[in-house]
Protein backbone atom coordinates (compact mmCIF):
# COMPACT_ATOMS: atom_id res chain seq x y z
CA UNK A 1 0.00 0.00 0.00
CA UNK A 2 1.21 3.49 -0.56
CA UNK A 3 1.90 6.14 2.25
CA UNK A 4 0.99 9.58 2.56
CA UNK A 5 2.74 11.04 5.51
CA UNK A 6 3.95 13.86 6.64
CA UNK A 7 6.97 12.21 8.18
CA UNK A 8 8.69 11.76 4.62
CA UNK A 9 10.16 8.57 3.19
CA UNK A 10 12.34 6.25 4.36
CA UNK A 11 13.43 2.65 3.22
CA UNK A 12 14.06 -0.54 5.39
CA UNK A 13 12.24 -2.96 7.02
CA UNK A 14 10.48 -2.25 10.69
CA UNK A 15 9.45 -5.14 12.81
CA UNK A 16 7.02 -7.11 9.66
CA UNK A 17 6.96 -4.20 7.34
CA UNK A 18 9.03 -3.35 4.78
CA UNK A 19 9.61 0.22 3.83
CA UNK A 20 10.27 0.98 0.15
CA UNK A 21 10.47 4.09 -2.89
CA UNK A 22 8.71 3.04 -6.04
CA UNK A 23 8.50 5.96 -8.80
CA UNK A 24 8.86 8.89 -6.03
CA UNK A 25 6.31 7.33 -3.62
CA UNK A 26 6.44 5.37 -0.42
CA UNK A 27 5.37 2.21 -0.09
CA UNK A 28 4.82 -0.43 2.74
CA UNK A 29 4.59 -4.16 2.15
CA UNK A 30 4.54 -7.42 4.59
CA UNK A 31 7.94 -9.11 5.08
CA UNK A 32 8.34 -12.40 3.33
CA UNK A 33 10.41 -15.04 5.55
CA UNK A 34 12.76 -16.47 3.27
CA UNK A 35 12.92 -19.90 1.98
CA UNK A 36 16.02 -22.37 1.61
CA UNK A 37 16.53 -22.75 -2.28
CA UNK A 38 15.69 -26.32 -3.09
CA UNK A 39 18.87 -27.94 -3.99
CA UNK A 40 18.28 -31.71 -4.21
CA UNK A 41 19.83 -34.09 -7.07
CA UNK A 42 15.91 -34.27 -8.14
CA UNK A 43 15.14 -30.69 -7.80
CA UNK A 44 17.74 -29.06 -9.79
CA UNK A 45 16.85 -32.10 -12.75
CA UNK A 46 13.33 -30.94 -12.37
CA UNK A 47 14.55 -27.28 -12.96
CA UNK A 48 16.60 -28.05 -15.67
CA UNK A 49 13.66 -29.73 -17.62
CA UNK A 50 11.51 -26.96 -16.38
CA UNK A 51 13.37 -24.50 -18.33
CA UNK A 52 14.47 -26.41 -21.33
CA UNK A 53 10.13 -26.89 -21.74
CA UNK A 54 9.87 -23.39 -21.28
CA UNK A 55 12.31 -22.62 -23.86
CA UNK A 56 10.94 -25.06 -26.49
CA UNK A 57 7.45 -23.93 -25.70
CA UNK A 58 8.91 -19.76 -26.69
CA UNK A 59 10.11 -21.42 -29.88
CA UNK A 60 6.84 -23.18 -30.76
CA UNK A 61 4.49 -20.45 -29.15
CA UNK A 62 3.67 -19.14 -33.16
CA UNK A 63 2.74 -22.95 -33.75
CA UNK A 64 1.03 -24.18 -31.05
CA UNK A 65 -2.80 -25.01 -31.29
CA UNK A 66 -3.72 -25.90 -28.10
CA UNK A 67 -6.89 -24.22 -26.66
CA UNK A 68 -6.72 -22.50 -23.32
CA UNK A 69 -8.43 -24.00 -20.08
CA UNK A 70 -9.16 -21.32 -17.73
CA UNK A 71 -6.02 -19.32 -16.24
CA UNK A 72 -3.98 -21.77 -18.27
CA UNK A 73 -2.51 -20.63 -21.31
CA UNK A 74 -1.82 -22.77 -24.60
CA UNK A 75 2.03 -22.53 -23.70
CA UNK A 76 1.25 -23.79 -20.20
CA UNK A 77 -0.86 -26.14 -21.43
CA UNK A 78 2.09 -27.22 -23.73
CA UNK A 79 4.40 -28.11 -21.10
CA UNK A 80 2.15 -29.79 -18.95
CA UNK A 81 1.36 -31.89 -22.19
CA UNK A 82 5.01 -32.72 -23.26
CA UNK A 83 7.06 -32.65 -19.88
CA UNK A 84 7.62 -36.50 -19.86
CA UNK A 85 9.54 -36.19 -23.58
CA UNK A 86 11.84 -34.24 -21.19
CA UNK A 87 14.82 -36.21 -19.54
CA UNK A 88 17.35 -34.40 -17.13
CA UNK A 89 20.44 -35.96 -15.37
CA UNK A 90 22.54 -33.83 -13.25
CA UNK A 91 20.75 -30.75 -14.37
CA UNK A 92 21.30 -31.58 -17.80
CA UNK A 93 17.74 -31.35 -19.96
CA UNK A 94 17.27 -33.34 -23.30
CA UNK A 95 13.97 -33.41 -25.25
CA UNK A 96 12.52 -36.08 -27.85
CA UNK A 97 11.63 -33.33 -30.21
CA UNK A 98 9.94 -35.48 -32.74
CA UNK A 99 7.27 -37.02 -29.87
CA UNK A 100 6.12 -33.14 -28.98
CA UNK A 101 2.40 -32.34 -29.61
CA UNK A 102 1.57 -28.69 -30.48
CA UNK A 103 -2.14 -29.63 -30.84
CA UNK A 104 -4.96 -31.10 -28.89
CA UNK A 105 -7.27 -32.91 -31.35
CA UNK A 106 -7.10 -36.99 -32.19
CA UNK A 107 -7.78 -36.90 -35.99
CA UNK A 108 -5.85 -39.57 -37.81
CA UNK A 109 -2.59 -38.25 -39.29
CA UNK A 110 -0.12 -40.70 -41.09
CA UNK A 111 3.33 -39.78 -40.17
CA UNK A 112 5.41 -37.61 -42.10
CA UNK A 113 8.73 -37.96 -44.46
CA UNK A 114 11.30 -35.60 -45.38
CA UNK A 115 13.92 -35.89 -47.47
CA UNK A 116 16.37 -32.22 -47.96
CA UNK A 117 18.63 -31.04 -50.86
CA UNK A 118 19.68 -27.72 -52.08
CA UNK A 119 17.91 -28.00 -55.64
CA UNK A 120 14.61 -28.72 -53.36
CA UNK A 121 14.87 -27.68 -50.40
CA UNK A 122 12.89 -29.97 -47.40
CA UNK A 123 9.88 -32.01 -49.12
CA UNK A 124 8.03 -33.28 -46.97
CA UNK A 125 4.75 -35.39 -47.31
CA UNK A 126 2.48 -37.97 -45.39
CA UNK A 127 3.34 -41.93 -45.64
CA UNK A 128 -0.17 -42.71 -45.99
CA UNK A 129 -3.29 -41.75 -48.16
CA UNK A 130 -4.95 -39.31 -45.51
CA UNK A 131 -7.32 -36.97 -47.85
CA UNK A 132 -10.42 -38.60 -46.27
CA UNK A 133 -9.66 -37.64 -42.75
CA UNK A 134 -7.86 -34.01 -43.29
CA UNK A 135 -8.73 -31.49 -45.56
CA UNK A 136 -4.95 -29.92 -45.06
CA UNK A 137 -1.89 -30.38 -43.49
CA UNK A 138 0.21 -27.91 -41.37
CA UNK A 139 4.32 -28.44 -42.05
CA UNK A 140 6.55 -26.31 -39.94
CA UNK A 141 10.37 -26.48 -40.32
CA UNK A 142 12.89 -25.59 -37.25
CA UNK A 143 16.76 -25.43 -37.28
CA UNK A 144 17.81 -26.94 -34.01
CA UNK A 145 20.59 -24.97 -32.90
CA UNK A 146 23.77 -25.60 -29.82
CA UNK A 147 22.07 -25.70 -26.29
CA UNK A 148 19.03 -27.85 -27.13
CA UNK A 149 17.33 -24.02 -28.96
CA UNK A 150 15.18 -24.40 -31.89
CA UNK A 151 14.88 -21.50 -34.33
CA UNK A 152 11.80 -21.33 -36.99
CA UNK A 153 12.91 -21.32 -40.43
CA UNK A 154 9.70 -21.93 -42.84
CA UNK A 155 5.89 -22.96 -42.63
CA UNK A 156 4.06 -24.35 -45.51
CA UNK A 157 0.35 -25.21 -45.94
CA UNK A 158 -0.59 -28.42 -48.06
CA UNK A 159 -4.27 -28.25 -48.97
CA UNK A 160 -3.91 -30.66 -52.33
CA UNK A 161 -3.22 -34.21 -51.60
CA UNK A 162 -1.50 -36.04 -54.82
CA UNK A 163 -3.21 -38.83 -56.62
CA UNK A 164 -1.76 -41.09 -53.85
CA UNK A 165 -3.41 -39.11 -51.53
CA UNK A 166 -0.19 -38.03 -49.75
CA UNK A 167 0.20 -34.06 -48.59
CA UNK A 168 3.21 -32.82 -49.74
CA UNK A 169 5.03 -29.71 -50.04
CA UNK A 170 8.68 -27.94 -49.82
CA UNK A 171 10.02 -26.09 -47.71
CA UNK A 172 13.28 -24.04 -46.77
CA UNK A 173 16.70 -25.53 -47.32
CA UNK A 174 18.94 -25.54 -44.32
CA UNK A 175 22.02 -27.02 -43.18
CA UNK A 176 22.36 -28.85 -39.89
CA UNK A 177 20.16 -30.60 -37.79
CA UNK A 178 16.76 -29.79 -38.65
CA UNK A 179 13.15 -30.65 -36.99
CA UNK A 180 9.99 -30.87 -38.66
CA UNK A 181 6.39 -30.57 -37.30
CA UNK A 182 3.31 -31.47 -38.77
CA UNK A 183 -0.47 -31.46 -37.90
CA UNK A 184 -3.68 -32.09 -39.87
CA UNK A 185 -7.16 -29.69 -39.98
CA UNK A 186 -10.60 -31.24 -40.94
CA UNK A 187 -13.37 -28.81 -41.41
CA UNK A 188 -16.33 -29.45 -39.39
CA UNK A 189 -17.94 -26.85 -41.07
CA UNK A 190 -18.18 -26.14 -44.82
CA UNK A 191 -18.33 -22.31 -43.65
CA UNK A 192 -15.76 -22.15 -41.54
CA UNK A 193 -14.10 -18.83 -40.94
CA UNK A 194 -10.48 -18.75 -38.82
CA UNK A 195 -8.85 -16.09 -37.56
CA UNK A 196 -4.81 -16.29 -37.16
CA UNK A 197 -4.04 -12.59 -35.91
CA UNK A 198 -4.97 -10.28 -38.87
CA UNK A 199 -5.24 -12.82 -40.83
CA UNK A 200 -8.93 -13.87 -42.03
CA UNK A 201 -9.55 -17.31 -43.80
CA UNK A 202 -13.20 -18.06 -45.05
CA UNK A 203 -15.03 -21.08 -46.39
CA UNK A 204 -12.34 -23.29 -44.76
CA UNK A 205 -9.81 -22.68 -47.54
CA UNK A 206 -6.07 -21.09 -47.39
CA UNK A 207 -5.05 -21.11 -43.84
CA UNK A 208 -1.53 -20.21 -44.61
CA UNK A 209 -0.33 -17.90 -41.94
CA UNK A 210 1.15 -19.20 -38.44
CA UNK A 211 0.83 -16.48 -36.24
CA UNK A 212 -0.05 -15.41 -33.13
CA UNK A 213 -3.39 -14.71 -30.98
CA UNK A 214 -5.31 -17.44 -32.61
CA UNK A 215 -9.14 -17.89 -32.70
CA UNK A 216 -10.06 -21.34 -33.45
CA UNK A 217 -13.71 -22.66 -32.36
CA UNK A 218 -14.36 -26.11 -32.26
CA UNK A 219 -17.33 -26.40 -33.99
CA UNK A 220 -15.58 -25.21 -37.05
CA UNK A 221 -12.15 -27.42 -36.85
CA UNK A 222 -10.96 -30.96 -35.65
CA UNK A 223 -7.34 -31.02 -35.21
CA UNK A 224 -4.78 -34.23 -35.45
CA UNK A 225 -2.68 -34.58 -33.13
CA UNK A 226 0.88 -33.68 -34.35
CA UNK A 227 3.48 -36.24 -35.82
CA UNK A 228 7.63 -34.60 -35.96
CA UNK A 229 10.77 -36.54 -37.36
CA UNK A 230 14.24 -34.97 -36.89
CA UNK A 231 17.07 -35.15 -39.82
CA UNK A 232 20.57 -34.57 -38.53
CA UNK A 233 23.52 -33.02 -40.08
CA UNK A 234 24.79 -36.09 -40.88
CA UNK A 235 21.81 -37.29 -42.73
CA UNK A 236 20.34 -39.71 -40.18
CA UNK A 237 16.63 -39.47 -38.95
CA UNK A 238 14.06 -39.84 -36.25
CA UNK A 239 11.19 -40.48 -37.48
CA UNK A 240 7.54 -41.03 -36.55
CA UNK A 241 5.58 -44.26 -37.70
CA UNK A 242 6.06 -45.82 -41.04
CA UNK A 243 3.78 -48.16 -42.55
CA UNK A 244 3.17 -51.54 -40.87
CA UNK A 245 4.04 -48.66 -37.25
CA UNK A 246 2.07 -47.53 -34.94
CA UNK A 247 2.73 -45.28 -32.42
CA UNK A 248 1.45 -45.46 -28.80
CA UNK A 249 0.89 -42.10 -26.98
CA UNK A 250 0.91 -41.85 -23.50
CA UNK A 251 -0.36 -39.06 -20.74
CA UNK A 252 -0.80 -38.85 -17.57
CA UNK A 253 -3.86 -37.06 -15.92
CA UNK A 254 -3.30 -35.99 -12.65
CA UNK A 255 0.21 -36.48 -10.42
CA UNK A 256 2.47 -39.04 -12.53
CA UNK A 257 4.88 -40.08 -14.49
CA UNK A 258 4.21 -42.27 -17.32
CA UNK A 259 6.51 -44.78 -20.08
CA UNK A 260 5.89 -46.88 -23.02
CA UNK A 261 5.55 -44.20 -25.33
CA UNK A 262 7.09 -44.55 -28.86
CA UNK A 263 6.88 -46.21 -32.47
CA UNK A 264 6.14 -50.38 -32.30
CA UNK A 265 5.67 -53.07 -35.45
CA UNK A 266 2.02 -54.35 -35.79
CA UNK A 267 1.73 -57.11 -33.50
CA UNK A 268 4.14 -56.54 -30.92
CA UNK A 269 3.52 -56.59 -26.94
CA UNK A 270 3.74 -53.15 -25.63
CA UNK A 271 3.88 -52.40 -21.92
CA UNK A 272 3.08 -48.59 -20.14
CA UNK A 273 3.79 -48.07 -17.24
CA UNK A 274 2.33 -45.42 -14.41
CA UNK A 275 4.05 -44.12 -11.41
CA UNK A 276 2.10 -41.69 -9.18
CA UNK A 277 3.65 -38.64 -7.33
CA UNK A 278 4.44 -38.50 -3.66
CA UNK A 279 0.95 -38.42 -2.07
CA UNK A 280 -1.24 -39.56 -5.34
CA UNK A 281 -1.79 -43.41 -5.83
CA UNK A 282 -2.52 -44.70 -9.21
CA UNK A 283 -6.36 -45.24 -10.64
CA UNK A 284 -6.64 -46.46 -14.11
CA UNK A 285 -5.79 -46.52 -17.85
CA UNK A 286 -8.15 -45.39 -20.43
CA UNK A 287 -8.32 -44.36 -23.76
CA UNK A 288 -8.21 -40.69 -24.30
CA UNK A 289 -11.24 -39.03 -23.78
CA UNK A 290 -12.94 -41.99 -22.21
CA UNK A 291 -14.28 -42.73 -18.59
CA UNK A 292 -14.01 -46.97 -19.15
CA UNK A 293 -10.92 -48.29 -17.26
CA UNK A 294 -8.96 -50.64 -19.64
CA UNK A 295 -6.32 -51.57 -16.57
CA UNK A 296 -6.66 -50.98 -13.07
CA UNK A 297 -2.22 -52.39 -13.05
CA UNK A 298 0.43 -49.40 -12.97
CA UNK A 299 1.83 -51.80 -15.96
CA UNK A 300 -0.45 -52.55 -19.12
CA UNK A 301 0.38 -54.93 -21.28
CA UNK A 302 -1.02 -55.14 -25.10
CA UNK A 303 -0.87 -56.23 -28.57
CA UNK A 304 -0.51 -53.15 -30.78
CA UNK A 305 -2.63 -53.32 -34.01
CA UNK A 306 -3.89 -49.50 -34.02
CA UNK A 307 -2.81 -46.54 -32.82
CA UNK A 308 -3.19 -45.98 -29.44
CA UNK A 309 -3.48 -42.79 -27.54
CA UNK A 310 -3.93 -43.62 -23.45
CA UNK A 311 -4.47 -41.64 -20.40
CA UNK A 312 -3.24 -42.90 -16.50
CA UNK A 313 -5.34 -41.25 -14.15
CA UNK A 314 -3.80 -40.71 -11.01
CA UNK A 315 -5.26 -39.27 -7.60
CA UNK A 316 -4.65 -37.61 -4.29
CA UNK A 317 -4.36 -39.99 -1.52
CA UNK A 318 -6.85 -39.32 1.40
CA UNK A 319 -4.78 -37.54 4.10
CA UNK A 320 -2.14 -36.46 1.76
CA UNK A 321 1.02 -34.26 3.32
CA UNK A 322 0.40 -30.67 2.52
CA UNK A 323 2.47 -27.91 0.87
CA UNK A 324 1.67 -24.12 1.40
CA UNK A 325 2.26 -21.96 -1.11
CA UNK A 326 2.61 -18.29 -0.34
CA UNK A 327 2.62 -16.06 -2.86
CA UNK A 328 2.74 -12.16 -3.62
CA UNK A 329 4.16 -9.63 -6.01
CA UNK A 330 6.40 -6.52 -5.98
CA UNK A 331 7.37 -3.58 -7.70
CA UNK A 332 3.79 -2.76 -8.49
CA UNK A 333 0.90 -1.44 -6.32
CA UNK A 334 -1.58 -2.68 -8.28
CA UNK A 335 -0.68 -6.20 -8.55
CA UNK A 336 -2.55 -9.19 -7.67
CA UNK A 337 -1.73 -12.79 -7.74
CA UNK A 338 -4.02 -16.02 -7.68
CA UNK A 339 -3.11 -19.28 -6.32
CA UNK A 340 -1.01 -19.31 -3.00
CA UNK A 341 -2.97 -21.95 -0.93
CA UNK A 342 -2.19 -25.33 0.63
CA UNK A 343 -2.19 -28.08 -1.45
CA UNK A 344 -1.37 -32.00 -1.24
CA UNK A 345 2.36 -32.57 -1.80
CA UNK A 346 2.27 -33.61 -5.09
CA UNK A 347 -0.04 -31.47 -6.79
CA UNK A 348 -0.29 -29.07 -9.78
CA UNK A 349 0.27 -25.58 -9.05
CA UNK A 350 -0.86 -22.60 -10.89
CA UNK A 351 0.08 -18.94 -9.58
CA UNK A 352 -1.23 -16.29 -11.66
CA UNK A 353 0.00 -12.54 -11.48
CA UNK A 354 -2.69 -10.05 -12.83
CA UNK A 355 -1.65 -7.85 -16.29
CA UNK A 356 0.69 -5.03 -15.66
CA UNK A 357 -1.10 -1.15 -15.98
CA UNK A 358 -0.05 1.38 -18.52
CA UNK A 359 4.30 2.06 -17.77
CA UNK A 360 4.61 -1.18 -15.43
CA UNK A 361 6.49 -4.04 -17.27
CA UNK A 362 6.02 -8.00 -15.81
CA UNK A 363 9.34 -9.16 -15.31
CA UNK A 364 8.83 -13.05 -13.99
CA UNK A 365 8.30 -15.36 -11.56
CA UNK A 366 11.05 -15.78 -8.58
CA UNK A 367 12.05 -17.58 -5.72
CA UNK A 368 11.33 -14.95 -2.69
CA UNK A 369 14.67 -16.03 -1.57
CA UNK A 370 16.29 -16.06 -5.16
CA UNK A 371 16.79 -12.27 -5.14
CA UNK A 372 19.34 -12.37 -7.56
CA UNK A 373 18.22 -15.69 -9.17
CA UNK A 374 17.03 -16.40 -12.72
CA UNK A 375 13.00 -16.27 -12.97
CA UNK A 376 11.50 -19.26 -13.24
CA UNK A 377 9.06 -18.11 -15.98
CA UNK A 378 8.58 -15.28 -17.68
CA UNK A 379 4.66 -15.34 -18.00
CA UNK A 380 2.02 -14.32 -16.01
CA UNK A 381 1.17 -17.83 -15.29
CA UNK A 382 3.56 -20.31 -13.56
CA UNK A 383 2.80 -24.02 -13.22
CA UNK A 384 4.76 -26.20 -10.81
CA UNK A 385 4.61 -29.32 -9.01
CA UNK A 386 4.07 -28.87 -5.03
CA UNK A 387 6.82 -30.76 -3.25
CA UNK A 388 7.25 -28.32 -0.53
CA UNK A 389 6.55 -25.33 0.94
CA UNK A 390 7.49 -22.03 -0.94
CA UNK A 391 7.44 -18.64 -1.64
CA UNK A 392 7.08 -17.21 -4.65
CA UNK A 393 7.44 -13.30 -5.81
CA UNK A 394 5.66 -11.94 -9.18
CA UNK A 395 7.99 -9.05 -10.53
CA UNK A 396 7.09 -5.88 -11.57
CA UNK A 397 9.00 -2.86 -13.33
CA UNK A 398 12.78 -3.48 -12.41
CA UNK A 399 12.49 -3.36 -8.75
CA UNK A 400 15.23 -5.87 -7.07
CA UNK A 401 13.33 -7.90 -4.45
Amino acid sequence: MKLNGIAGTGNGKLGSMVFKTVAGEQVVSQYQPRVANPSTAAQVDQRSKMKLMSQVAAALAPVIAIPRNGLKSSRNLFIQRNFDFASANEGVAQVTYENLQLTSGNAGLAAITAERSQANGVVVKLAEDSRNAVNRVVYILYEKTSQQKLQFVDSVIATNPGDDGKFQASLQYTDGDIVLFAYGMRDLNSQATARYGNYVAEDGQDIAKLVMNRNLTAKDFQFTETRGTTIFGDGSSTVNPGEGEYRVFVTPSGNGTVSGAGVYAAGAEVTVTATPASGYHFVAWRNNGSSQNLSTEASYTFTINQQRDLVAVFAANQGASQVNVTAYASGWGGAEVTGAGSYSQGASVTVTASAPGAGVEFKGWKLAAAAAGQYLTTERSYTFTASENITLVAVYDSMQI
